[in-house]
């Protein structure tokens, strides 16, 4: 069950004009042939058969060059042609240059995603939502999130997208190959809601619901607020992935030209990863080669492994895994990764004059994350041959933004600045994993990489305290409408205090 409105790109308006011109003419023609006598109009009807072979054997080439730093738009529309729910850097993937790859159909677990454009990953492109910085898109990054944890893809209008150094207002850090900057959805005037219910394949169920408020006065004052809710069942291995999220954004007009705005997110995820593969998994052990958890047996097999791999007694290593040739790492028993995602902002988009604009944005983050692997290179101290590691990350971070845009003649001037201070902190623990003896016969359960909750040693634990500032501004000049020209520098200061709370080698 699914409620849409279709939406028409620019792209399609612009083949539909083509196509009623086209049609315009084409009964303007044959309104003169009628015109005509029978003699010109049987020399026309020969001259439309020429130029329909033609046409047909016609193969039309068109093409553009743009300057690096122009911002190429992908709209709402375009992402509504995936399944919904798909991570909107998957819609990213129609414009030339760039690709993104993930281990799950949705693209929502995050250790098994990738994001390149025009050969920079995903850690060189900055991102923004709403002009809030969403940081480093490592893995278990120390400064940001992914942007499928901080909107859910219904409720993006539109990305633009700028390759090459990116743009010198966006507030990022790591924008050297580029910058992606989100903007969210504006809120209807008309009261109303849409929900969209997605079923797949591997027990797939998706759910997105969103309320409008419609105008609550005469300023225009309205919001809207949505739940999102996504599972699924790994295509490989056992255990299942599951992430649930909830945006909300206020919108209040000031006047005709000005507004004031604030966006909430909240994000929960619980997945079990999928485990990486390369070419030799491929060729001598097949598809269906993944973590252990959820499997029959899944945990004597892991157990019996991590004895080989050790040289222990009892070892047996799968005939899957055989010919590999790393059979010991090719599975672990547990590999998840959980995290929980506050994220939000209040921002001022301000007229103060017909040619000058005031933008400023605070916004404030905070982040739990755990991510796990029943590793084999350490022993439990109950004589297990593996012990549940788990890399627990917090990130709190706070900044503002403000930037001022000056319209004179054929420039657009603006220039800004960016802080931020960032407090995170990388904690590494071990918890032991029972004898499989106690397993087998029920005394004990093995630990779950999503419910730690066994005793523990920490193995460390660093905090890093980051501020930083950037100062930019840049001239965009229009000589004529079609030729602009883009000057533009930015300056960057930032500063990181470590300290050693545990250390335990």
């Amino acid at each position: 069950m699914a409620f849409s409105f279709p939406v028409l790109s620019p792209v399609a308006k612009a083949e539909e004009a083509l196509l009623a011109k086209q049609q315009d003419q084409n009964r303007t023609t044959t309104a003169r042939q009628k015109a005509h006598g029978p003699a010109h109009a049987d020399r026309a009807r020969s001259a439309d058969k020429s130029r329909t072979i033609a046409q047909v054997e016609d193969v039309n080439v068109q093409g553009r060059r743009q300057a690096n730093w122009v911002v190429t738009p992908v709209t709402a529309a375009t992402i509504a042609n995936y399944v919904p729910g798909t991570n909107a850097l998957k819609a990213l993937t129609t414009l030339p240059g760039v690709m993104y790859n993930s281990g799950d159909p949705q693209g929502l677990n995050l250790w098994g995603q990738s994001f390149l454009m025009h050969g920079f990953d995903q850690s060189q492109i900055g991102m923004t939502l709403d002009g809030m910085p969403l940081g480093d898109q490592q893995w278990s990054n120390s400064n940001g999130l992914n942007p499928s944890a901080a909107i859910s893809s219904e409720n993006i209008t539109r990305m633009d997208v700028s390759a090459s150094a990116g743009s010198e207002g966006a507030a990022s850090i790591s924008n050297l190959g580029g910058t992606v900057q989100f903007v969210s959805r504006d809120p209807s005037h008309k009261a109303g809601a849409s929900v969209n219910q997605t079923f797949g394949s591997n027990a797939m169920f998706h759910t997105f619901v969103r309320a409008d408020s419609g105008d609550l006065n005469k300023q225009g004052t309205r919001f809207w607020v949505s739940y999102m809710r996504n599972d699924t069942n790994k295509w490989r291995g056992g255990q299942n992935q599951f992430m649930q999220q909830v945006n909300a954004k206020l919108l209040h007009p000031i006047g005709e030209k000005s507004r004031i705005t604030a966006f909430f997110n909240y994000a929960d995820e619980q997945m079990q990863n999928y485990q990486d593969y390369n070419m030799d998994m491929f060729r001598h052990g097949g598809y269906h080669i993944d973590n252990l958890l959820g499997t029959p047996k899944g945990y004597e097999t892991a157990y019996r492994l991590a004895l080989a791999q050790n040289g222990r007694p009892g070892g047996a290593v799968p005939a899957a895994y055989q010919k590999l040739q790393s059979p010991y790492t090719a599975s672990f028993y547990d590999g998840a990764g959980s995290q929980r995602q506050y994220f939000g902002g209040v921002s001022a988009d301000l007229a103060l004059t017909d040619r000058l604009r005031w933008n400023s944005t605070f916004y404030g983050h905070r982040s739990w994350e755990v991510g796990t692997v029943t590793s084999p290179l350490i022993q439990s101290t109950n004589g297990a041959p593996f012990v549940e590691q788990a890399t627990i990350p917090t990130t709190r971070r706070f900044g503002l933004t403000s930037s001022l845009t000056y319209t004179i003649a054929r420039n657009e001037i603006n220039g800004g600045v960016w802080y931020e201070n960032t407090h995170f902190n990388a904690d590494k623990r071990a918890y032991d994993e029972p004898l499989l003896e106690d397993v087998l016969s029920g005394a004990a359960r093995p630990v779950d990489g999503l419910h730690l909750t066994s005793d523990y040693r920490r193995e460390y634990e660093q905090v890093f305290n980051t501020n930083t500032f950037v100062a930019y501004l840049q001239d965009t000049y229009r000589p004529i409408d079609s030729v602009a020209l883009h000057f533009g520098f930015r300056s960057v200061l930032n500063t990181t205090r470590v300290g050693q709370l545990v250390d335990f080698h």
